[in-house]
């Protein structure tokens, strides 16, 4: 579309007139991204799902999961190393790909970014209101605030305050995680139980690696804030790669360790039996300190996935206007933070338009299950475009790699095929919501490219 063609804010040499400071380093984007799978929360839902369907063999379901992330997250640190603006999945397709590619990923990028956070903080309100509930009533739009105005405050003062909490909370919690590890195995009395011994049909196995794979998302929100990352191209790859392997086998082991004791207590059974298994093991572990550490998991969890999340959204956000695609105000910074401001408003106010009028009517967990699983599909499509963008790349023989070329092929075999299982098993509403954004993007690009026509008529 030669009008997006020109549309662009990059001055005659490729660089953009309004660029971000790069202020953030490799711990400042690694604890981000980690703070954005929502460990807890992940092991609340994701990792809960696999252990109902597989039983004993969940910890290694959440391994292969791992794995599987891994390949589209090579894709990534590879298109990282080549691209280091800010953007990401939305500057590798408009740079690889072609202009509308680009605006139609970054549109989708929206979608699956802003969904993901509103599912970590209707995900962390259930998980608040329900273990306080024995001793006081929270009203879910209580508990929301609690959650949404100091992600609010974070994301409105800048990826550098953002990022150095980050680093303390999200470094807590990796503590937290590994006590329970170590705790869940001294009840067991270290004594450990071969996951092997009873392995399910390859049918639940593949459905379990459907969620399984829903735990290491957090290095989706890594790419976007490219642009305020120092050394960039090794650190963002770097970055994505390490909480992926670090943040699934830390789950893994974490699954591990309370099978292992409810199986050493001989209480699994009836664990499975349970709403929330985990919570229930928790309790069993640490007894009476299992409320403050569930408070703060669940606090902490809402407002590091959603903050990951919203501050991805937001440098799409702000891409997108950066290169001329949507209206250029978009892009502007805060004099004093350098901050995209105006990004970031937008964020907030999407946000509330799609939380506060659900919570008000409905469930706060069917919200939680809803989001996730709508952006998860949201997360396949998106990452579908970024292993054909590295597959078009490498399609140029000057420029081809057989390691990256294998990677991407392989990303774009498996993304799709996981797309398309998780079509034909999705509920219709599912379905239809994604499908009707693409739509939308489409029917937006047209008007967008309709607009500057006109308006290039109009100066002739």
């Amino acid at each position: 579309m030669e009008s997006l063609k020109n549309a662009s804010t990059e001055n005659l040499n490729g660089v953009s007139t309004n660029q971000l400071k790069r202020s953030v380093g490799f711990a400042d984007i690694f604890f981000m991204s980690f703070g954005g799978q929502a460990p807890f929360l992940s092991m609340l839902t994701y990792a809960t799902a696999a252990l109902l369907l597989a039983t004993f063999f969940s910890p290694v379901v959440l391994i292969i999961g791992t794995l599987v992330v891994l390949i589209n997250g090579a894709g990534v640190y590879y298109l990282s190393k080549k691209h280091d603006e800010t953007g990401g999945y939305f500057n590798y397709a408009y740079k690889s790909l072609s202009h509308r590619f680009g605006f139609e990923t970054g549109w989708l990028y929206l979608f699956y970014s802003l969904l993901y956070a509103g599912g970590y903080v209707t995900g962390s309100i259930f998980v608040l209101t329900y273990v306080v509930s024995p001793y006081v009533v929270i009203p879910p739009l209580v508990a929301f605030l609690i959650v949404f105005i100091p992600t609010a405050t974070f994301l409105l003062l800048g990826i550098k305050p953002s990022s150095k909490y980050a680093v303390f909370s999200a470094s807590l919690e990796l503590i937290v995680l590994v006590g329970v590890i170590v705790a869940a195995l001294y009840g067991a009395h270290f004594l450990v139980y071969n996951p092997l011994i009873s392995v399910p049909s390859p049918s639940v196995i593949f459905l379990g690696i459907l969620f399984a794979i829903g735990i290491p998302t957090g290095y989706g929100a890594i790419t976007p804030v490219s642009g305020e990352v120092q050394n960039a191209k090794k650190n963002v790859g770097k970055a994505a790669i390490m909480v992926i392997v670090i943040g699934g086998l830390l789950e893994s082991l974490v699954l591990y360790s309370l099978v292992d004791y409810g199986l050493a207590t001989h209480s699994f059974s009836t664990l499975l039996t349970t709403n929330i298994p985990v919570i229930t093991i928790m309790y069993q572990i640490v007894g009476p300190y299992a409320l403050p550490l569930l408070l703060f998991a669940a606090i902490n969890d809402g407002i590091l996935g959603s903050l990951a999340f919203f501050t991805a959204f937001s440098r799409n956000l702000y891409a997108m206007s950066d290169r001329g695609i949507i209206h250029k105000k978009i892009s502007e910074l805060n004099v004093r933070t350098g901050t995209p401001v105006i990004a970031g408003l937008i964020t907030l106010i999407a946000a509330l338009i799609i939380l506060v009028p659900t919570l008000t009517f409905v469930n706060s967990f069917i919200i939680f299950l809803a989001l996730g699983s709508i952006a998860g599909l949201g997360n396949l499509i998106v990452h579908l475009t970024a292993n054909f963008s590295l597959f078009k790349v490498n399609l140029v023989k000057a420029q081809r790699k057989i390691g990256e070329f294998g990677i991407s092929l392989l990303g774009i075999i498996i993304s799709g095929f996981v797309f398309i299982y998780s079509l034909l098993t999705s509920d219709t509403y599912m379905i239809e919501l994604v499908l009707g954004f693409i739509i939308m993007g489409f029917i937006i690009l047209e008007i967008l490219d309709v607009h500057q026509y006109v308006k290039t008529k109009t100066v002739m």
